[in-house]
């Protein structure tokens, strides 16, 4: 091999490992229980809304209960305003059963209880829920993981 393409090859090598190497490591399924306890249920539960929202992906999809889908952060946002204006979390305790990785992928199963109480007459809502949730992250190109795809429903009282 010539001297120049064994040059070009010798470089092109440094560039591949320095992009690998500037790549944070995948988090382990306890830092990935942390991050979903620090950067999502902690903000909504005291609602502290404009933080919860820094957990998302620009284009992120919610499908929550009683409402149709919420497409991209502005409309995520719009729903975290309405929940702000009328209610108060008496509850929301969530607990995450299952984390599976995949390269740039990661997804977070688990349950929740919560109870949203209607902040002009103080009852609650819908009474105590217990559901599922599914949470889909993607690492974005500066190694941050955000949520992509938030979705869950209620097995009822």
């Amino acid at each position: 091999m010539p001297a120049r393409n064994r040059a070009l090859l010798a470089l092109m090598t440094v560039f591949v490992l320095a992009g690998c190497a500037a790549q944070p490591p995948a988090p382990d399924a306890a830092q990935f229980r942390a991050m979903v306890a620090e950067r999502y249920v902690a903000p909504f539960k005291s609602g502290d809304y404009a933080r919860w929202l820094e957990v998302f992906a620009d284009d992120a999809v919610a499908m929550h209960n009683r409402r149709p889908v919420d497409v991209g952060k502005p409309a995520i946002s719009a729903f975290a305003a309405a929940v702000g204006e009328h209610f108060r979390l008496a509850r929301f305790d969530v607990d995450v059963k299952e984390v599976r990785m995949d390269g740039n992928v990661a997804w977070t199963r688990g349950e929740y209880v919560s109870e949203f109480v209607g902040k002009a007459d103080g009852k609650s809502a819908w009474g105590v829920e217990r559901g599922k949730f599914l949470l889909i992250w993607q690492r974005q190109p500066d190694g941050v993981w955000k949520i992509v795809l938030d979705t869950g429903n209620s097995n009822g009282g």
